[in-house]
């Protein structure tokens, strides 16, 4: 009789139909990297300007860079949270936060650019 039971319950476990006493502690809660999938946003540098600037950018998004121009460059936050240089072809990248943030080429000072971060 117990081996009938236990070959049901494991048939019933397996079908969805039964649950362990303790199912509603053992349910899987969303980990913050299930809440907000972090994605890559890439800021072309051409023609001695930064491209558009991407919307929707979220707290902790991956900033990335990347200078298609023949003349260094860099991404050189105002308040001086980040400073990206950027030799020709080359790339960098930081790790979004929330806020709105200036940034300049510190090698071409009239090129500058606002990026808005939820």
């Amino acid at each position: 009789m117990l081996r009938m039971m236990t070959l049901l319950a494991i048939v019933l476990s397996l079908a969805g139909g039964f649950a362990p006493a303790n199912a509603a502690s053992t349910a899987k809660q969303p980990t913050m990297a299930q809440a907000h999938r972090v994605h890559v946003i890439v800021i072309v540098i051409d023609k001695m300007a930064y491209g558009p600037m991407p919307t929707g950018v979220r707290a902790g998004d991956i900033i990335e860079w990347t200078n298609h121009d023949i003349l260094e460059h860099s991404a050189t936050a105002r308040d001086g949270s980040f400073d990206v240089d950027l030799k020709p072809g080359a790339s960098g990248r930081i790790t979004a936060t929330a806020g709105s943030v200036t940034f300049f080429c510190k090698f071409h000072p009239t090129m500058t650019a606002t990026l808005v971060i939820e």
